[in-house]
């Protein structure tokens, strides 16, 4: 017992300048010169190598009046050494990036439509400016990405017209417009701006309320106030999905404009109010501490922004 004792008493003696000094004296191979490229004086520099060995117990350098050269013990630490190094020089790169937000893992639910919100921009520009954060995007309706949030399984959420609990913070980046969705052949496709009661005798596809309640109750309000109660044929969990089938003739349906720039085959048409608006929303736990996301957010407002349409 009392020999472990002594062995890890001269190991944990062993301090980071001692394997720098050695190593230096390794690729130099003279004293003076490992000296001066550690910055120190030839005598502590000495005194630090004699530490070691001793530390040790090993010789590690063979020293004459001619020459300077490493014993077997110090050119099979001098490997140890110099990895040691690297590993501890890794450990606070990474620990400094963590600190300051420029290094980890950012956990990103977005809804689908954020595609075409410019989720594609702010990933490009963390690619850019951060380039040691790993992103995880995962896909989620934005009742779930407030669930997930509250839960810390991601760390930043992009979604529309979301219930945001106390838990979490947000911010509104802009409001969208709503508009008519509806088949390239359906008898209001050549207009310009639409009436919602011009739809009242088609089928609409809807987003089921579960994902979104917030779109479901403002769709149904909408054609309420338009005077009629809408005909909900399907309800279905992804905008994409609702376009898709619009422009197959399924039915008609009320989107956000950014969908108009999905490329799918479909009429959209402005609406005649003025008040059916979809805020896109960026939220994060309150609590959240972590650096990362403090980093992200920074450039959060300078790439989700509304698409030119």
């Amino acid at each position: 017992m009392e020999f472990f004792s002594v062995v890890s008493m001269r190991y944990d003696s062993i301090e980071l300048r001692h394997l720098r000094y050695f190593v230096a004296l390794a690729e130099e191979l003279n004293f003076g010169r490992a000296a001066a490229k550690c910055h120190v004086s030839q005598p502590p520099f000495s005194t630090a190598i004699r530490q070691l060995e001793t530390y040790l117990s090993a010789e590690l350098v063979l020293r004459n009046s001619r020459q300077i050269a490493l014993t077997a013990a110090g050119i099979a630490f001098r490997e140890k050494a110099v990895r040691l190094l690297a590993q501890a020089t890794d450990a606070y790169t990474l620990a400094h990036g963590v600190a300051e937000g420029k290094q980890g893992i950012l956990r990103i639910g977005f809804h689908g439509s954020m595609v075409f919100r410019g989720l594609d921009r702010l990933m490009r520009r963390l690619e850019v400016e951060e380039p040691l954060i790993t992103v995880e995007l995962t896909e989620m309706s934005s009742q779930s990405q407030v669930d997930a949030l509250i839960a810390g399984h991601i760390d930043i959420g992009f979604g529309h017209s979301a219930l945001v609990p106390n838990q979490l913070s947000f911010v509104t980046l802009f409001n969208e417009p709503l508009m008519a969705c509806v088949p390239p052949k359906h008898h209001a496709a050549t207009k310009e701006v639409i009436d919602l009661r011009q739809l009242e005798h088609d089928g609409f596809i809807i987003f089921r309320r579960a994902a979104s309640p917030i779109y479901y109750d403002q769709i149904i309000a909408l054609c309420v106030n338009a005077g009629f109660t809408p005909q909900v044929r399907y309800q279905v969990s992804q905008w994409l999905t609702v376009v898709a089938m619009v422009s197959k003739g399924m039915g008609v349906a009320v989107v956000p404009q950014c969908l108009a720039s999905a490329g799918i085959q479909a009429r959209f048409l402005p609406l005649a109010t003025d008040a059916s608006l979809s805020p896109v929303q960026c939220m994060w736990l309150t609590s959240c501490d972590k650096p990362v996301v403090r980093s992200a957010l920074n450039h959060v407002q300078q790439c989700i922004f509304p698409p030119q349409i």
